[in-house]
Parts: structure tokens; C-alpha cells; sequence
């Protein structure tokens, strides 16, 4: 019952409090009122012991993830004081009641003996069960009398002033799109001037475990506020947020918004983008969709870097054919042809496995299947076809190896467009070749794949090396959505150099 009530989400003490009723039931009925009494009373010690243990424990993990937290910085002699031994973060309610049902089985077999065997028993678990809360709290008032959590806003925030970082990384987003701020460590690193990296989220913090800069976190916005930093610093902003505020407020930073991938999709025209200083695009493709959408975004404002995560590839592509398929996600809005998982996922991967010469790799949004069912069915049947692309392999490893590529409109595209090979889009909704390259620019170079899969073998025979009746149209569109590839790292360093001189 117990095991059935947490896998329900059930806290522990809820099925120790159950367990308990049903062994004090037992002890009524097989011992004196006396015995049955004291039986009782420990149980109800041990499921209130229970109860303070797991809020002590949540108590220790929140005083612990203080206000400010770090990771990679020189706190100097400050150091958060040793997380406490797993075996008291455990819930250990259910661990004490096999002591009161060993108890009570022992006074069965003793006989006249058992009110006294019983007794022990639930006495030895109702004290076992006291252990822990009395060390936790120990724990508690000790951390809390030392000021541990105003130390180390006190110590991160001296750390943050000695670095004196002049360019910030800001993530204001999930844990699970971590992805669109790491896409950004390769390109900074090359530039070799002081980086510190902001975000906003104890879960974010958490999953960052590994970085090449500092990283602080804080769900505080009076703490960005307060950063000591220096006179002039270029920020840049990977995703748009509300919580970007705090640090747009700042009068030392220069704000740039740098994104996570131009594309035809509407976020990458959004009029949030107004608010920042800057705005960066990949090409004139992404200048024009801002002068398209008329959202007020200035263009003496944007400034064209290309994609400096991806540069063309000395290596030929890989022989035999290997195609990468990157659907996106079903996205936030209400278009259900946003993804082409439901419409024509399966059945892709399915043409494309009948190529006995093409290997075929899956490599999926990390957010694929949040909000539809069917998106979510069919990326599962997709995955017991060819499993996916490991979650930790760099996009930039997964495009190089890829001979030709499969997407939605989307990111994708514009990273996969700077290696000069095949790609392809599914045109779910049917509206033909003109519609769908005046709609979506990005598609102008790519093999139009029918919701049918009309089209598929004249993709694939490209991806082999064989005849690309594209190739001239995606090299068009190469210069238009990033211009140069070979210089994107210089264009980007370039521009935040100009910044930082002021």
C-alpha cells in the first residue's frame, strides 16, 4: 500500500500514518488496553517524527540553495558547510515499522509475553523515528545562527565584483532548454574576455553542472540588481523573458538579444525584441523579417553576425548516407502543423530505413510531446525504429555527421545550411512548392517532401552524393541567411569588441 501511495505522488508520512492506524488496530485486538495504549502513543510519535523529518529536510535543502547561489567562482575562505549524511535526507518513516510489526509478531509467539515485547518495539521505532529530526534541526539553527544564507549572497556578490566580467551570458529559461544557452559557450570562449553566466532558476542551477565561465543563480531580481558590475558590460540574452528585466534595467550593460537560432517561425520577428539595444541576426534574411513584421525593432539596430556555433566543415560528408531527422516541437501556440511528427513522422522514417544504404538518426526537440498526445505517440513509435541522437552529443557534432537532413521550419535549418548539404522539408500542409518558399524563405534551398512522401528518393539519392537538383538555390540562400560562414566567428567577435570600447 505504502509503495502504491508514493508511486500516487503520496508524501511518506501519509503512508506511514495509514501503516500506523492498521498496526495499532492489531495491537488493540492482541494485547492489554494498557499495551494497546502505549502502542498507540508510539506510533503516533513516529508518524509525527516522520512528518517534522521531512520537513526538516526540506528546510535543510532550501536553506542550503541560498538566495545567490555560484558555481566555478573564488569565494575566498566562504564555503557552504557540508551537505548532512544521505542516509538522514532519505524519508525513513516506513524503515521503523517493520521494528513495531517485529515487536508485536514476537509478543504472538511469547505469549503472556507479549504486551511487553510489543511495547519495546513500538518504543525502539517511535525513538529511532526521533533521531533524525533531532539532527536535522541540529543542523538548522546551526546554519541559520551562522547567517549562512547572507553569507554567501555577501561572498558571491565580492566574487562576481573581483571578476569583473565584461560580457554576460543571461538564461532566463528552463532546465530543459538549456540547450539554447550552451549553443553559446563555444563562440564566447574563443573571445577570451572575462564571462560570468546569469540565470534565474534553482532547477537551471542544478543542471548546469558543467560550464567554461562562472555561473551564478537567483530567483531574486534585487539581486541582479545589486551585482557589483563593472562600468561597462555587454550582455547577451539567449531567450526572451519577463524575468530579462532585471538585468535590462541595468544602466552599466549593453543589451543584446543573440537568440538560439534564427527561423521563420514567429519568435524569431517577436516585438519583445525592442527592448534591447541590439539585436543580432545570422543575415540579411533575419534583418528582413524584422522590417517585415514591422514589430519597431530599428534597423540601424540589428546587426547581421552569422551563426558563429557552426562553421563549414573541412571533412567531406559521410559515405554511405547518413540522414539526420529533426523534427521540432509541437511549440506554444495553437498551429498544428508546427511539427511534422503526427503528420508524417513515422512513415518518414519509415521510406528512409527501406534505403538499405542510409543510416538513419533521430534527433528530436528537447521539448517534443509537452502539449500534444499525438506529437508525443508518434515521436515514441519513432524511437523504438532508431532510438535518438544521445542528448549530451553537441548539435554541432550531430549536423557534421550528417550527409543530409530532415526538418521543420525551424533553427535547425539555418544551423544545418552552413555545411552546403541536402536538406529537406515536409510540407504538411500540402500547399506546394511557390507557397511554401514564400511563406517560409528558409525552405527556398531545401527538397520538398510531399505529405505523401512524393519526393523523398530524389532527396535521399543527393544525401548519397548522387544528383542535387538544389544545390544552386541553397547556396542563394546560404549567403542570405548568413552571409559569410567562413567569418561568423570574427563578425561576432568583431561586434562585441566594437561594444565593449564603447
Amino acid at each position: 500500500m505504502i509503495s502504491k501511495l508514493r508511486s500516487a505522488g503520496l508524501a511518506t508520512p501519509t503512508g506511514v500514518g495509514i501503516a500506523a492506524v492498521a498496526i495499532a488496530l492489531v495491537a488493540a485486538r492482541s494485547t492489554s488496553l494498557a499495551g494497546g495504549i502505549v502502542v498507540a502513543v508510539s506510533l503516533a510519535i513516529l508518524v509525527a517524527a516522520t512528518a517534522a523529518a521531512e520537513g526538516a529536510r526540506e528546510l535543510v535543502i532550501r536553506m542550503r540553495r541560498t538566495p545567490l547561489r555560484a558555481h566555478g567562482l573564488d569565494l575566498a575562505e566562504f564555503r557552504i558547510p557540508a551537505d548532512p549524511p544521505r542516509v538522514l535526507m532519505r524519508p525513513r518513516g516506513t524503515e521503523w515499522l517493520p521494528v513495531v510489526v517485529a515487536g508485536l509478531g514476537a509478543g504472538f509467539a511469547a505469549g503472556d509475553g507479549s504486551d511487553v515485547v510489543a511495547v519495546a518495539g513500538a518504543a525502539v521505532a517511535a525513538a529511532l523515528s526521533i533521531l533524525p529530526v533531532a539532527v536535522l534541526g541540529g543542523l538548522l539553527l546551526r546554519d541559520h545562527r551562522s547567517g549562512l544564507r547572507q553569507r554567501a549572497t555577501a561572498a558571491i556578490s565580492e566574487s562576481v565584483g573581483r571578476l569583473a566580467p565584461q560580457l554576460v551570458l543571461y538564461f532566463a529559461g528552463s532546465a530543459e532548454e538549456l540547450y539554447q544557452l550552451r549553443m553559446w559557450f563555444a563562440p564566447v570562449e574563443r573571445l577570451g574576455v572575462p564571462t560570468l553566466v546569469v540565470v534565474r532558476s534553482d532547477a537551471v542551477m542544478d543542471a548546469l553542472t558543467q560550464s567554461p565561465f562562472p555561473v551564478i543563480g537567483t530567483t531574486y531580481n534585487g539581486l541582479i540588481a545589486a551585482l557589483p558590475l563593472p562600468k561597462r558590460v555587454v550582455t547577451l540574452f539567449v531567450t526572451h523573458s519577463g524575468n530579462n528585466l532585471s538585468m535590462l534595467r541595468r544602466p552599466e550593460t549593453v543589451c543584446v538579444f543573440v537568440g538560439h537560432g534564427d527561423s521563420d517561425k514567429p519568435d524569431s520577428s517577436n516585438p519583445y525584441a525592442r527592448v534591447y539595444d541590439e539585436v543580432w541576426v545570422a543575415g540579411p534574411l533575419g534583418r528582413r523579417r524584422y522590417a517585415d513584421a514591422a514589430v519597431g525593432v530599428r534597423d540601424d539596430a540589428i546587426h547581421e553576425v552569422g551563426r558563429p556555433q557552426f562553421s563549414p566543415p573541412g571533412d567531406p560528408a559521410p559515405r554511405p548516407a547518413v540522414i539526420v531527422y529533426a523534427p521540432t516541437w509541437e511549440g506554444w501556440g495553437d498551429d498544428d502543423h508546427h511539427s511534422s511528427l503526427p503528420h508524417a513522422g513515422v512513415p518518414l522514417v519509415d521510406a528512409l530505413l527501406a534505403h538499405p544504404d542510409v543510416t538513419v538518426r533521430y534527433r528530436p526537440h528537447p521539448l517534443t510531446g509537452r502539449r500534444d498526445p499525438a506529437v508525443r505517440r508518434a515521436h515514441e513509435a519513432i524511437l523504438t525504429r532508431v532510438g535518438r541522437v544521445p542528448s549530451d552529443e553537441p548539435l554541432g557534432v550531430t549536423m557534421a555527421g550528417a550527409s543530409g537532413l530532415v526538418a521543420d521550419v525551424s533553427g535547425v535549418i539555418g544551423e544545418y545550411l552552413s555545411y552546403d548539404r541536402p536538406y529537406a522539408v515536409v510540407d504538411t500542409r500540402a500547399l506546394g512548392r511557390r507557397a511554401v518558399s514564400r511563406r517560409f524563405p528558409s525552405t527556398a534551398g531545401a527538397f520538398l517532401i510531399g505529405a505523401d512522401l512524393s519526393g523523398i528518393g530524389a532527396f535521399v539519392a543527393a544525401a548519397g552524393g548522387g544528383r542535387d537538383a538544389t544545390a544552386s538555390r541553397r547556396r542563394a540562400l546560404i549567403a542570405e541567411a548568413l552571409g559569410d560562414p567562413t567569418t561568423a566567428q570574427q563578425r561576432f567577435a568583431a561586434q562585441v569588441e566594437r561594444l565593449l570600447r564603447g
